[in-house]
């Protein structure tokens, strides 16, 4: 059997750290550290590094999985004087894959995550390559023609998207999924803040995880709570950052944009560059350029 692992990061990072070229490792030495931690943590593991940031395991039963480590090594890149830390969190996350973390979770752990039409490609891409068979494996729902609802189980060490044939164990209504996962992240982050100017350019602050999991919760989006020149309009370039200003507001949208496009601000688990609109009761690809 083989199964395609998607690890993500615990720790997150807004802005490019500054460091001197010598004092970052190379793709090499960082898969080579992943593979270590990983072997010091589960016994039975045979390992092959494909390349740069790129290893498969075979664990004692024989199943097999890779790890792709480009996020691992974005996120070391923002923040190398974390490299240990990184590399715990990701390895950790792993190993704890072959724990049976289904059989201990519930419908109380599902959580709704924000991902874009490129990540799904992504997954795609490698499914095709590993099994021939190109479907996006985990179960997910369109929010609009670029961004998807993808559904996770968060645990101590990881969040651990969840496998379509595996979401009926859970015995939840596929139409009920959205608001019991949307209630789940509710109470596990009851309050969220906002910085800076709200009528101008503001950002949500929530846990540090989940922040682009609020475009989800419609009472938030309101001109009571962002009265700004037009329409409601936030970027998401990663899922840890929610920035909002209005449709009309010029200079609003030109500081968000350079934000979001500046190339030295290399976002850990990047969502999208594109704006999105506030129509109705959902979220539409914004485009005023």
């Amino acid at each position: 059997m083989r199964r395609i692992i998607v690890v993500l990061a615990l720790n997150f990072s807004v802005f490019l750290a500054s460091a001197n070229a010598d004092e970052i490792i190379s793709k090499e030495s960082f898969t080579k550290k992943y593979v270590s931690m990983v072997v010091g943590k589960a016994d039975g593991f045979e390992y092959q590094i494909k390349g740069d940031l790129e290893v498969e395991f075979t664990s004692n039963e024989g199943e097999k999985s890779t790890s792709y480590l480009d996020n691992a090594y974005r996120n070391y890149l923002s923040q190398p004087e974390k490299l240990n830390q990184i590399l715990d969190g990701y390895s950790s996350s792993y190993t704890s894959t072959f724990d049976n973390i289904n059989d201990e979770m519930g419908v109380e752990n599902i959580f709704p995550v924000v991902k874009d039409i490129g990540y799904i490609r992504q997954i795609e891409d490698v499914m095709e390559r590993e099994t021939t068979n190109r479907s996006f494996p985990y179960y997910y729902e369109e929010i609009n023609s670029v961004l998807y609802v993808v559904y996770a189980l968060d645990t101590p060490e990881s969040i651990r998207f969840i496998p379509k044939e595996e979401m009926a164990k859970f015995g939840v209504d596929k139409s009920d999924l959205r608001s019991i996962s949307k209630e789940n992240l509710r109470r596990s982050v009851p309050s969220i803040g906002v910085q800076g100017d709200p009528s101008r350019v503001s950002m949500l602050v929530a846990d540090g995880y989940y922040e682009a999991s609020f475009l989800l919760f419609d009472d938030l989006w309101t001109k009571e709570n962002f009265p700004v020149k037009g329409e409601i309009v936030v970027y998401i370039p990663s899922r840890d950052t929610v920035l909002i200003t209005g449709s009309e507001d010029v200079e609003g949208l030109k500081k968000v944009r350079g934000m979001v496009r500046d190339p030295e601000n290399q976002w850990s688990h990047m969502i999208s560059e594109s704006g999105f609109i506030r129509s109705g009761s959902g979220w539409e690809v914004f485009d005023s350029e």
